[in-house]
């Protein structure tokens, strides 16, 4: 065992592997951190309803700023990135005042659209009106938000973009709740907590952005840059925002659902058991972060050998590292609900049915990013689309007090979680089976198991 482990430490795509997800790892972690201690504060001091109220004020805004920003904030990193690369500084500058001038536009409609449905939506997830009328008002520093810290990321401003993308507005919901709770304990606080942390980042991000882009600002582009069309930003920009949909779908639409199909309490209970499970997510997106660059440069070589030898230890790293999770999680579920409070307890079964789920994506692996870093995004997202179908429909069924699971226990809260972990395990082991056909090895991970 001590000659495999002084190869592995011998192995450069091991060690970079250990080293960049090790860093990614602890830049999540702090994210993590900020948003668990968040949520418990929430559900301590405003029990189920008022985290449920939150849960779905905040998913009503974060759709409506994913339609108006149109894959914009997406599109902006892989073109600057471009520019700064060459050092094209007034393509950067032209680039952004198309993405401003479109935006402009898309917010303040997406804004409009969010006020004047607000009735019909506030009945849809049996929320307060006055929830939805407030946020509409919300879309456009959360759009600019976004859009600047993705800018940063095109810059390779790593450190900021991590700051305001991972903990930034979790952080300031902390801070500003504590202020405000000083004042009043409404059931609105957290509510306003997070259009406070809204406002209060967009600004520091914009200033972040301007910071670093003017120091280039002024700067002589050595060759004459070919500004880029409207037209040809859109036909990128589309489709993503396509694909931010679905995604949207899949990580949100089952507390949309059981908004509308039961109460607000069940929304806040399923939130708190949904963002425990996410714990055993840590590791697969640290190691996806710093594996997707090794993914593609092996394919790019056309080294299959070496694509599989990276996959396969990058499973492994991500198996061991979230499977203790997993255990704790089977073992004392109903003490870690009950940190936040004793009406979560009963969210003991939805947090195992999701755990499952997690535990199935430890098994896979990296196989969504194997799949978008090798030519094969197309089958990706029609893989995740099936997916989210899947959870619509099963939500649809499994939600209802009366369904053919019912007398088992799957409803409500229940049917929702095991809506979500059959429709998570088919895209994985979906894309497992894609992973083997294109490439002729599994990606998936089991101890003792010989491939």
């Amino acid at each position: 065992m001590k000659k495999s482990f002084q190869k592995l430490l011998g192995d450069k795509d091991f060690n970079e592997l250990i080293k960049g997800g090790g860093i990614s790892f602890f830049f999540r972690l702090g994210g993590q951190a900020f948003g668990y201690l968040l949520t418990l504060i929430i559900a301590n001091l405003f029990g189920a309803k008022g985290l449920g109220d939150y849960v779905l004020a905040i998913t009503i805004l974060k759709l409506f700023s994913v339609l108006a920003k149109f894959g914009l904030d997406t599109a902006s990193i892989r073109f600057i990135a471009s520019y700064a690369s060459k050092e094209k500084w007034q393509g950067v500058l032209n680039l952004r005042k198309k993405v401003v001038n479109i935006l402009s536009v898309t917010t303040v409609l997406s804004s409009l659209l969010m006020y004047f449905l607000a009735d019909s939506i506030a009945d849809l997830i049996n929320i307060d009106v006055k929830y939805i009328r407030l946020n509409a008002f919300f879309v456009i520093p959360m759009v600019f938000f976004m859009l600047h810290y993705q800018s940063l990321r095109g810059l390779k401003k790593i450190a900021e973009f991590s700051f305001f993308y991972r903990m930034s507005q979790a952080l300031i919901s902390i801070i500003a709740i504590v202020i405000i709770y000083q004042f009043t304990n409404d059931s609105e606080v957290p509510i306003y907590a997070y259009l406070t942390s809204v406002l209060v980042v967009s600004f520091l991000a914009y200033l972040s952005f301007r910071y670093h882009l003017i120091k280039h600002a002024n700067s002589k582009d050595s060759v004459n840059e070919d500004f880029m069309s409207y037209s040809k930003l859109l036909s990128i920009s589309v489709p993503l925002m396509f694909a931010e949909s679905v995604q949207f779908i899949m990580v949100w639409i089952d507390k949309l659902m059981l908004g509308n199909m039961t109460n607000v309490e069940d929304v806040g209970i399923y939130f708190t058991a949904f963002k425990l499970s996410m714990i055993a997510s840590i590791s697969l997106m640290s190691i996806n972060s710093i594996a997707s660059p090794k993914f593609a440069e092996k394919f790019g070589k056309n080294d299959i050998n070496g694509l599989r030898k990276v996959v396969q230890q990058s499973t492994k790293m991500i198996f061991w590292t979230s499977f203790p999770l997993v255990a704790g999680f089977f073992i004392i579920p109903e003490y870690l609900l009950s940190l936040f409070g004793e009406e979560f307890k009963i969210g003991v079964t939805a947090f195992i049915f999701l755990s499952c789920g997690r535990l199935v994506s430890s098994f896979c692996g990296s196989v969504g990013n194997i799949l978008k870093m090798t030519n094969n995004q197309n089958i990706f997202g029609l893989l995740l689309f099936c997916g989210a179908v899947i959870n619509v429909v099963l939500n649809l069924v499994l939600i209802p007090e009366s369904n053919l699971l019912s007398s088992y226990g799957i409803s409500g809260i229940n049917g929702a979680a095991f809506a979500s972990m059959c429709s998570l395990s088919f895209w994985n082991l979906a894309m497992v089976l894609i992973v083997k056909r294109k490439f002729g090895f599994f990606t998936f991970y089991l101890p003792f198991f010989k491939k």
